[in-house]
């Protein structure tokens, strides 16, 4: 999963992330990951820490990827059976982004999310 990930890697900004800083945080961004509306927890924790910072930029991201997704997942489910199918394989699709996030974020990687982890910048 790592040669994976590699591809998502941002080097330059992973180049910041201190080691202390990232054993110390992992956890605490995992769960962020895990539960996105937390998104503005990392900063609260450690607001100095690049590794923090990156990484509530992209569980803001996916926070607001997540409710656009719902929302278009909740428009598709009016249609029986297309819909269902449809709803079951963003599912899987979403539970693998997130456990690649997060073990991304475990091993200290500055994973980008895939098409949409540029599009904002908050922290």
């Amino acid at each position: 999963m790592k040669e994976i990930l590699e591809n998502f890697n941002d080097k330059s900004a992973q180049g910041t992330f201190e080691p202390e800083d990232v054993r110390r945080n992992n956890i605490l961004v995992i769960i962020c990951y895990v539960l996105p509306i937390l998104f503005f927890l990392p900063i609260v924790v450690d607001s100095n820490s690049s590794y923090c910072r990156f990484h509530a930029n992209q569980i803001l991201t996916w926070f607001i990827f997540e409710v656009a997704l719902g929302v278009v997942l909740g428009i598709l489910a009016i249609i029986p059976v297309i819909g269902a199918i449809i709803s079951v394989i963003a599912g899987l699709c979403f539970i693998a982004v997130l456990v690649a996030l997060g073990y991304g974020a475990y091993e200290g990687m500055a994973v980008r999310i895939p098409f949409i982890g540029n599009l904002l910048n908050v922290f």
